[in-house]
């Protein structure tokens, strides 16, 4: 199998691009899922991507091909995430729950995820990150009469459950519950606060 037949990026999910996306902004990003899938994307800039592979995560010489082509091509076919993602099993409320990171060369989809799990680990030794995740739920799951005035007024909290993705990732099934939970609450939490906002 060609390493081009792994792209779900393919012309019948292709767009044009009303303008030339810059070099300068192409970056190759790897989302883990929980069933072992790795989802790459080549993205051209924040609105269009030029690859979008998912394969398994100890599929390492299929990877290492796809890494390598990614950094060896020049993009001709644009897509959108949505649009392309419509070809797998994942959707975009999904992929933007997944632990992603930045993909420099191939053997950084390991790396990545090892780092993940290991900071994972280290907050789960003491026990604590469990009382912190359920104290963050129950203060974030209030209903509040102003959605703007709430969000601002927790935004340090939503900005530091952001910064911990990774938890995604973890091995304990309780944690990943939680912070899914937290996540969805913090994503409701900005809907709600750029609607009034607006």
């Amino acid at each position: 199998m060609k390493v081009e037949e792994y792209n779900c990026l393919t012309v019948d999910t292709a767009c044009a691009p009303n303008y030339t996306p810059n070099p300068r902004h192409r970056c190759i990003q790897a989302y883990y899922a929980l069933n072992n899938d790795v989802i790459l994307i080549g993205e051209a800039d924040p609105c269009y991507i030029y690859w979008l592979s998912v394969t398994k995560l100890d599929a390492d010489a299929i990877n290492r091909q796809i890494v390598d082509h990614l950094l060896h091509m020049e993009p001709t076919v644009f897509g959108h995430e949505s649009d392309v993602l419509q070809k797998t099993e994942y959707t975009m409320e999904q992929l933007r729950s997944f632990y992603s990171a930045p993909v420099n060369q191939a053997d950084d989809i390991i790396l990545h995820l090892q780092e993940a799990k290991e900071r994972c680990k280290s907050l789960e030794t003491n026990g604590k990150i469990f009382q912190q995740l359920r104290h963050y739920l129950k203060v974030l799951s209030y209903e509040a009469a102003s959605p703007a005035a709430f969000y601002r007024k927790h935004k340090s909290k939503i900005t530091r459950l952001e910064s911990m993705k990774y938890l995604h990732c973890s091995d304990n099934p309780e944690v990943r519950d939680l912070y899914e939970q937290l996540d969805k609450r913090c994503s409701e939490l900005y809907n709600a606060y750029m609607t009034e906002a607006r």
